[in-house]
Order: structure tokens, then C-alpha cells, then sequence
């Protein structure tokens, strides 16, 4: 009996697909890490943004205290913005590197790309499992013959 092999299409297609599931992990990662942050009123007032979370930090100087609400609120918007902004920033530029595929990763992801990358990956998968489940069904059928070999419903000479 053959050894059992699916092709040296589908190995290559399973060494790519732990590639993707790796950059991904590493992506999210990234993403997990990532620290917006901003400041306002020349330095006087800080934000932190994370992935979990949203703000998780405002520090005010006591100084900022003295400013009127309408001001301080304004400033205080503008630290949390900046923060948020920083945070996006890092998220586009771990989205960049796994979908640049050779672009400038100064211009941020390219959606486009992403996409089609995706496609890529989905087609090849459908692709993959179709030749799978061939492969399958010529190994199940061959297990039946040899089973019906074995118990003498047929004549292995005759093959």
C-alpha cells in the first residue's frame, strides 16, 4: 500500500499558513502592547489610550486646575485625541507590516492589499481542501478494498 501523502502542494500550502497564523499572533500581539499617548497644554496634561480599555490613564498638573472648564475641557480633549490617535497610528503600522507585501509602510496599510491577501489565502485554502478531501475519499476506498481483502470478499491477486 502507498504511503499516505498529500503533495508536496499542500505541505507547502501548510508551511505558509503557520507563516500566517504566526504574523497574525504576532500582529495581535502588537496590537495588545501598543500605548497611545498624548499630552496637551504644554505637557500639563497627559492620556494614555490602550486596545483594552480605550483611556486608561489622565494625569493633570495641578496648574491646569486654574484654567477655565470650557479651556480645560478643550485641553483635556486634545490629550485624549492625540493619545487615541498615537495608539491608531501603532495599530496601522502592525497592520502594515503584515499586508505591505513590498509597499512603503510609511503610507500605512493598504486596504486593497489586505484584502487581496486574504483572498489569496482563502482561495489557496479552498483549493487545499478540495484536494484533500480527493485524497480522502481514494485512501477511504483504498482501507475498504483492503479490508474486504482481508476478510476474503475479494481476491488480492486479481488487482
Amino acid at each position: 500500500m502507498p504511503e499516505f501523502s498529500l503533495g508536496q502542494g499542500f505541505e507547502r500550502f501548510q508551511r505558509d499558513m503557520e507563516q500566517n497564523v504566526g504574523d497574525f499572533s504576532k500582529m495581535q500581539d502588537r496590537i495588545k502592547e501598543a500605548l497611545g499617548k498624548g499630552e496637551a497644554a504644554d505637557g500639563r496634561i497627559a492620556a494614555e489610550f490602550r486596545s483594552e480599555g480605550g483611556l486608561t490613564k489622565l494625569t493633570l498638573d495641578p496648574r491646569v486646575l486654574r484654567m477655565g472648564t470650557e479651556e480645560l475641557s478643550a485641553e483635556v480633549c486634545k490629550a485624549v485625541n492625540a493619545a487615541s490617535q498615537d495608539f491608531q497610528t501603532q495599530v496601522r503600522a502592525a497592520g502594515s507590516e503584515m499586508f505591505s507585501m513590498g509597499q512603503d509602510s510609511a503610507k500605512g496599510m493598504d486596504p486593497s492589499a489586505a484584502l487581496a491577501s486574504l483572498d489569496k489565502i482563502a482561495n489557496g485554502f479552498a483549493g487545499q481542501m478540495k484536494d484533500l478531501a480527493r485524497e480522502l475519499g481514494l485512501q477511504q476506498q483504498r482501507a475498504k478494498e483492503a479490508m474486504e481483502n482481508y476478510q476474503g470478499k475479494g481476491d488480492p491477486t486479481a488487482r
